[in-house]
């Protein structure tokens, strides 16, 4: 069967041309042709986030079809953590990065069925293309987990504590994904927030296309459900300097107006 290998990282000039390399330098090792495994193209993470790699890891694993194998290469962390891997009891997917919390989100939709620490080569430059990339692959292609590490203690897995109205995402447009809930707003109120000192008044919108340009909308968004701010047909984010793991803070809770006033 045909696996699909996603690499979620920061690592997004010439570093990822040499992971990918690797793959394929160790799938001509064990004599799998190239078409048995396909790279998908990288998944960009906002360099050191791992608030926005456990976003990416969370929305596309809604997408992707099941035995997809996820490789997260990012750490930030001043402490190197374990490199640990595994399999989820939904979708039956496989999953390797560094234990920094990255994993969190997706392990408590998803589950785990298997969880195992990597036999340790101990500190090496690069260890994405040097120890991630080589074991993504004999994963994908079917190593047994017994051969490539040990048993891991799921309580030891890093959590990652994501506080309500907390930036997830920026994507290309300047719309901002956040973490939270407008479920008890109707459309046409209109909510007071900041975002790193600027002071915006939003609208709330099912569709915001439909308003005029320049204006700050929220509205449910594309991602699980998340909902997103952003400013028609601008970008907002740019405006705000904003990135994941800025928070949006609603300084007015109650409708301080509405469309038809």
């Amino acid at each position: 069967m045909k696996r699909k290998l996603v690499f979620i990282t920061d690592c997004v000039d010439v570093a990822y041309s040499e992971i990918r390399g690797v793959v394929y330098q160790e799938l001509q090792k064990f004599q799998i042709s190239d078409d048995q495994i396909i790279i998908e193209p990288v998944a960009k993470v906002f360099p050191f986030s791992i608030i926005n790699g456990s976003f990416i890891l969370r929305i596309l694993a809604e997408s992707y079809p099941a035995g997809t194998v996820f490789s997260v290469i990012l750490n930030p962390m001043q402490k190197r953590p374990e490199r640990i891997f595994g399999r989820t009891t939904k979708k039956d997917f496989i999953f390797i990065g560094a234990n920094t919390g990255v994993f969190d989100w997706f392990l408590k939709d998803f589950r785990i069925d298997k969880l195992y620490e990597l036999n340790d080569p101990g500190f090496l430059p690069f260890g994405g293309k040097y120890v991630h990339a080589p074991a993504a692959t004999k994963l994908a292609i079917g190593e047994t987990f017994e051969s490539m590490g040990k048993i891991f203690n799921q309580d030891k897995l890093l959590p990652l504590e994501i506080k309500r109205g907390t930036i997830v995402h920026v994507d290309n447009f300047g719309l901002m994904k956040f973490h939270g809930s407008i479920s008890h707003l109707k459309e046409g109120d209109v909510v007071q927030i900041s975002v790193n000192g600027f002071p915006i008044s939003a609208i709330i919108t099912t569709r915001m296309m439909a308003r005029p340009t320049g204006e700050w909308t929220i509205y449910p968004g594309s991602s699980i459900g998340l909902p997103e701010l952003g400013k028609v047909r601008e970008n907002g984010a740019k405006l705000l300097d904003a990135k994941p793991g800025d928070i949006i803070e609603f300084i007015d809770k109650k409708i301080t107006q509405s469309i038809e006033a």
